[in-house]
């Protein structure tokens, strides 16, 4: 489908002129190591200025980033350089203390940092990721946040066989043609064929490893239908009664999900601004 037909002139605009923009950098503090006013603190001595999103988020000009990566306090894993709609993928988990949680698709690590300050590191936080390279980025990532959780190296198309009904909450963070950042020029439709199938099967295998009762994040940083919406609607189409729950997205700018199913309205696509690249998110109830 052609991306203008899925958005307004405004909203394509804001989209096309985010690929030409620098993003002004978003972190994480990670509560597990620190407190708000020392990691503040720290920025102040270093006459960085910035703007306090929420208890977790801080957003600081693009020529910080450099900054902030060499600070003691980075590299001692009190805060975690991140976008804020991956942020948001997270915390829609709605994770509490003492529940089994999955992260399916988990390295560099940053979905599970947040997921693990959310639980207050108390419960069952398993952290998959078939990619040999990136499975030790992400054993490095846990480790140095302080993260009790437990890494597995699978392919996560298989684990819904592997642990059946086996956790409340799963959030998976699907790979994808990654248009939030390169832009939608040059889409090779093959791949976004290959890519959406892969991404209906990770989908498949995390409802098998749900929980009755339990919920889901489904999230992308494209824009095209066929690896968001069409994902979704497989899903409803297939052997598991679902429900499309609410998202919290803390004011950011949204589009409803575009689907000739009602219930698809509740999932959203993400806006892009100065500090939160484009996504798609669904959030979904095993019933």
């Amino acid at each position: 489908m052609i991306l203008e037909s899925l958005y307004n002139k405004d909203e394509f605009d804001i989209i096309e002129q985010s690929f030409k923009n620098e993003k002004n950098v978003c972190i994480f503090i990670n509560l597990l190591k620190t407190t708000s006013n020392l990691l503040e603190n720290a920025f102040l001595k270093l006459n960085l200025k910035f703007q306090k999103i929420n208890n977790f988020c801080y957003v600081f000009k693009p020529n910080d980033k450099i900054i902030l990566s060499k600070m003691d306090e980075f590299n001692k894993g009190y805060f975690y350089i991140q976008n804020f709609a991956s942020y948001l993928c997270a915390k829609n988990l709605n994770v509490k203390s003492g529940e089994s949680v999955l992260d399916l698709c988990a390295a560099p690590g940053g979905k599970s940092v947040n997921l693990a300050n959310f639980m207050q590191n108390q419960g069952y936080l398993a952290c998959v990721e078939k990619n040999k390279e990136r499975f030790f980025t992400l054993k490095e990532t846990i480790k140095k946040y302080n993260i009790n959780a437990k890494c597995f190296l699978k392919n996560s198309i298989n684990i819904g066989k592997l642990c059946p009904l086996k956790f409340d909450k799963i959030l998976v963070d699907a790979p994808c043609s990654t248009m939030a950042k390169t832009g939608f020029k040059n889409i090779n439709k093959k791949e976004i064929k290959n890519l959406s199938l892969t991404q209906k099967k990770l989908l498949h295998s995390a409802l098998n490893a749900l929980k009755i009762g339990g919920e889901l994040v489904y999230s992308t940083c494209t824009f095209l239908k066929e690896e968001n919406e069409e994902v979704i609607e497989n899903a409803l189409n297939s052997e598991f009664k679902l429900l499309i729950l609410d998202l919290d997205l803390e004011n950011i700018k949204a589009k409803n999900g575009i689907s000739d199913i009602k219930e698809l309205h509740k999932t959203k696509r993400i806006l892009p601004n100065e500090y939160c690249d484009g996504f798609f998110i669904a959030r979904l109830k095993k019933i």
